[in-house]
């Protein structure tokens, strides 16, 4: 078994953004470290680009990294208000989607306008679903 130091993003600090933390995990080989890392706690799990990059480590570097993270306050917490006293100096970035669509990183919903007649419709699903739409298109 070897020894691994993976960067991945966290999550649990506000809509669209992310952290960067290090993690020290014994696998046996580079993907394994990558697929246990993506399942630990706060790690961002739905995201293909969660794992940052994987390097194998010695022993004293893997105990430097799990004593760091022992002590680190964004692990600690237990609570957002916990997060927001004891994590203010936590660097947190936007999602590089987020940023350039505007919107959240997993929305990538159509902009295409539904209309009836000169109506137009803003949630399609909601009022196709509607006594309304029955009532005028049942005859």
């Amino acid at each position: 078994m070897s020894m691994f130091e993976v960067c991945a993003k966290c999550g649990h600090v506000g809509r669209n953004n992310y952290v960067e933390k290090v993690f020290a995990v014994v696998a046996k080989d580079a993907k394994t470290a990558a697929k246990i890392t993506r399942q630990l706690p706060r790690v961002k799990h739905h995201q293909k680009d969660a794992i940052r990059y994987v390097n194998e480590i010695d022993a004293d570097r893997y105990w430097e990294i799990r004593n760091r993270n022992e002590e680190d306050p964004y692990f600690k917490c237990g609570s957002i208000q916990d997060q927001r006293r004891m994590c203010a100096d936590i660097t947190i970035l936007p999602e590089p989607k987020a940023v350039e669509y505007g919107r959240g990183s997993y929305e990538e919903s159509s902009r295409k306008r539904f209309y009836d007649g000169t109506k137009a419709i803003r949630n399609p699903k909601k009022y196709y679903r509607s006594a309304a739409y029955d009532e005028r298109h049942s005859a």
